[in-house]
């Protein structure tokens, strides 16, 4: 797969969370509660990051 597919295929997955977080979790802005230590939020929030990179790695091994 050429580095254009891959790179538009990651703007398009970008565009749709954004969307989907300005209709679902618009607090998510301005609430920044995975920093807190500790926290579900912040091991919510390295979960759905490693997920992210995993899926990269994916993508660009097409």
């Amino acid at each position: 797969m050429s580095a254009e597919k891959n790179l538009a295929i990651l703007v398009e997955r970008r565009d749709r969370i954004r969307e989907w977080l300005t209709r679902q979790a618009e607090h998510t802005d301005s609430e920044q509660k995975h920093l807190d230590s500790g926290t579900p939020e912040q091991a919510y929030w390295h979960h759905g990051y490693q997920a992210a990179l995993d899926d990269m790695l994916k993508l660009l091994s097409l």
